[in-house]
């Protein structure tokens, strides 16, 4: 372990070093508890998304980087499985079923989400529409469930989704 695991994360250089040290080993943390490519890469981009978001509360006294952030990751996960039951429960009462994502979108949003990862894309935020904005923000920032954004918002879990995704979308178009 270099001491360098033990400074602060307060520069970008420092959050860099961080991700790109990491995020091969968060991602396969995620894919053998999901076994889920596409979910393994979301709960990734979640937690670094939350680290970036927390990094002020990192306290080196606590212990090195590489801890601090695989306990962000056991929360996303833990909260993964929570909403997912939630969500399968709901659906079972109701008799809804499951809509699955065309490839074409899932393909825009694993773009957006290696976009997402740069700095750019935080002045990029800057230059979005206030609704676009305010939902990628509780999305990918705050973590919020698209019927949590929607009550934010004051519109649809429906309109939430097809903010957030026209949000990534002009941050990919802005961002290539």
């Amino acid at each position: 372990m270099t001491d360098a695991e033990h400074e602060r994360l307060d520069t970008a250089e420092s959050f860099t070093a961080l991700y790109q040290r990491h995020s091969d080993g968060v991602l396969r943390y995620f894919y053998r508890r999901t076994a889920d490519p596409d979910v393994a890469a979301d709960l990734c981009a979640e937690t670094f998304a939350s680290a970036l978001h927390n990094a002020s509360q990192y306290d080196p006294a606590r212990g090195t980087r590489g801890q601090w952030l695989y306990g962000i990751a056991r929360r996303q996960l833990a909260m993964f499985w929570r909403r997912r039951a939630v969500a399968q429960r709901a659906r079972r009462r109701y008799g809804i079923p499951r809509e699955p994502i065309d490839q074409a979108t899932a393909d825009e949003l694993r773009r957006t989400e290696d976009i997402l990862d740069s700095a750019a894309a935080i002045d990029a935020l800057k230059d979005l529409a206030d609704d676009l904005r305010d939902a990628v923000v509780l999305r990918v920032i705050d973590q919020l469930d698209y019927q949590e954004i929607a009550a934010q918002l004051g519109c649809s879990a429906g309109a939430a989704r097809v903010r957030v995704f026209r949000g990534l979308r002009q941050l990919s178009e802005v961002l290539k």
